[in-house]
């Protein structure tokens, strides 16, 4: 079920930049909004990937290299 606009975590304008920085002239508010959404579910998921790696190794702390195994580990899934 998509977020409300209020429960939204990413604005949907950087999203639309981003779109339109790849190439595209236009984008429609839906379009912009399923990305977000995306983006948002990805990142949650990598965030409770390096949690748990975190947590694995004795740490409280999540550093970039537990968002980079993770984001790895997520890339390969595919």
């Amino acid at each position: 079920m998509p977020r409300a606009r209020k429960d939204r975590i990413i604005p949907v304008a950087p999203i639309d930049r981003l779109i339109r920085k790849s190439g595209a002239n236009r984008v429609s508010d839906r379009g912009a909004e399923k990305l977000a959404q995306i983006l948002e579910e990805v990142g949650e998921y990598l965030a409770k990937r390096a949690h748990e790696i975190t947590e694995h190794t004795g740490r409280k702390t999540i550093t970039d290299k537990d968002i980079e195994l993770a984001y790895k580990q997520w890339n390969k899934s595919f």
